[in-house]
């Protein structure tokens, strides 16, 4: 696979590379500033701080996509149509999985041919006969919901459960500012500490430039 190769190459490596350390090394510049201001001017560094902080609240944000919609209603309506999609489309599915299949026509148009012959025929037999046991599954249900609805009814009451991820993760994006109020209450402190790190990531990734350019 061409992504495959590209990944794999030098050039691409040496490219990756250049890149982490780029960006450390200016985020160490970046912090090395916000410590020495901290240190200076602590009054107007806080200030800026303070005028940059904003809370974006993803409750609010991912509010739609929580509430839950009842489809089965619209299922039931169209249940014939459905099931005629699901019969016809997994009978063809599963015909030209069994009788047309070609392993070597995958493994050229994947461009598979750098894995091992017996691995390679594996996974791609395995991927066959999971879409053919998939599709079989797609059959039995258009075979429940045109002859059997109740059974499909009751398989959805017992079956569909609604798990609210906002209820799981409430109060996880409260805004916190303890370290924030840390750091007003010791501004010079907190900015030597900053200064440390960021000489840290400037000094160990100013080492490594070299090598990578």
């Amino acid at each position: 696979m061409e992504l495959l190769n590209v990944v794999e190459s030098h050039a691409f490596r040496l490219w990756l590379a250049q890149a982490i350390v780029a960006f450390f090394l200016v985020a160490g510049v970046a912090l090395f500033a916000v410590g020495i201001s901290l240190v200076v001017n602590s009054v107007g560094a806080l200030r800026f701080f303070g005028g940059m902080n904003r809370w974006v609240s993803m409750r609010r944000a991912t509010k739609s996509l929580e509430v839950p919609r009842d489809t089965r209603q619209a299922v039931q309506k169209y249940r014939h149509w459905l099931a005629a999609i699901f019969v016809l489309g997994g009978a063809f599915a599963i015909f030209g999985l069994l009788t047309q299949f070609d392993a070597a026509a995958v493994i050229f148009v994947f461009n598979l041919d750098f894995l091992k012959p017996v691995f390679s025929i594996w996974l791609i037999d395995s991927v066959r006969w999971m879409l053919v046991a998939g599709n079989l599954l797609a059959m039995v249900t258009g075979i429940l919901l045109a002859f059997f609805p109740d059974v499909v009814v009751n398989m959805e009451a017992r079956g569909s459960h609604w798990y609210s991820e906002r209820k799981i993760t409430k109060g996880a994006d409260q805004l916190n500012l303890k370290l924030d109020a840390w750091v007003s209450a010791h501004p010079r402190i907190a900015g030597w500490g900053i200064v440390f790190f960021a000489l840290v990531l400037i000094g160990a990734f100013g080492l490594l430039l070299p090598k990578v350019w």
